[in-house]
């Protein structure tokens, strides 16, 4: 089985397993509910139980629990009415066989939040993202922990409230590294464990759903693509802790909504989906450190306006 286009969709790296792991999101026609991982080579399906269907959803890897962590999300992509607005607020995990909800009361339900793996602090971090109020859109500034027992919400001053920002846990400087977002979108914000602090010098253009990872071997931050100015981008970008460099590389076609993580067995960040507005994405490519390689594909479909 092909694992097809996909839009909205999460992905981690499991460490234990070496392998990527993706959940959910929505192909050209309906919003997904399964589970897939990367072994370099190919996609193979894992479950099709577990958390319900949904697009942006937050998920990452605790790395001392060995436990891929999942937390809400939007159960429609685009929707048309109040009702598909109804977004989640439950916290699910992985144990590379099977989910598991974790009853836990903790942060409102939301979708397009940032999170990563604070491996210093042995903590899940959760910023941001959107919930609704009827008609209402309201973005969101709140940060979050969970320790694999509970959620703890960090009262601490930091960025504005957004959605859709980048977030990666820089493993050299021992910092969670967050970048742009809708609210706010040219922003670089580092969080050290006890206060938000934003990089003044990080000056880059504006973005919103940009994917973003952590390369071990390179000792950097990647980061591709996303929306801004009415425009889905094709550009790749390298942060060193001081400020952003534009990389020149050709590689994906420009997109929003795709998913990014780094590769550790295989020093390699891999890229799959997304969208440009008109078409849904299957392609998945690599990026070496110098270059984007496209490892596999399945052709674009016209993504069907049907409020899914």
């Amino acid at each position: 089985m092909e694992i097809g286009v996909r839009n909205g969709h999460a992905m981690t790296y499991d460490s234990a397993c070496k392998r990527v792991v993706l959940f959910g999101g929505a192909d050209a026609t309906q919003v997904c509910s399964d589970t897939w991982e990367w072994d370099g080579k190919c996609w193979n399906r894992l479950s099709s139980t577990g958390p319900g269907p949904r697009t942006f959803a937050a998920l990452t890897y605790d790395s001392v629990r060995k436990r891929v962590v999942l937390f809400g999300g939007n159960r429609t992509l685009f929707g048309k009415t109040e009702e598909d607005y109804k977004l989640l607020g439950d916290t699910w995990e992985w144990d590379g066989q099977k989910w598991l909800e974790i009853k836990a009361p903790g942060p409102l339900p939301r979708a397009e939040a940032a999170m990563t793996f604070d491996r210093k602090r042995r903590r899940v971090l959760l910023f941001g993202g959107y919930n609704r109020s009827g008609s209402k859109l309201n973005r969101l500034g709140d940060t979050w922990e969970w320790d694999g027992v509970r959620w703890n919400e960090v009262k601490a001053p930091g960025p504005s409230p957004r959605s859709g920002a980048a977030m990666t846990w820089d493993d050299k400087r021992g910092k969670a590294v967050l970048f742009g977002g809708q609210g706010s979108s040219a922003e670089t914000w580092e969080w050290d464990g006890k206060q938000w602090v934003e990089n003044p010098s990080a000056v880059a253009e504006g973005r919103f759903n940009a994917v973003m990872a952590y390369e071990h071997a390179r000792r950097g931050v990647i980061r591709f693509g996303g929306y801004y100015q009415r425009q889905r981008l094709d550009d790749t970008w390298k942060y060193d802790g001081r400020r952003w460099r534009r990389i020149e590389a050709a590689g994906p076609r420009a997109r929003n909504h795709a998913a990014l993580v780094y590769d550790e067995a295989r020093q390699r960040s891999v890229l799959f989906g997304g969208h440009d507005g008109d078409f849904v994405f299957g392609d998945t490519w690599e990026w070496d450190g110098h270059q984007w390689t496209q490892v596999n594909f399945i052709e674009a479909r016209r993504r069907v306006d049907n409020g899914h």
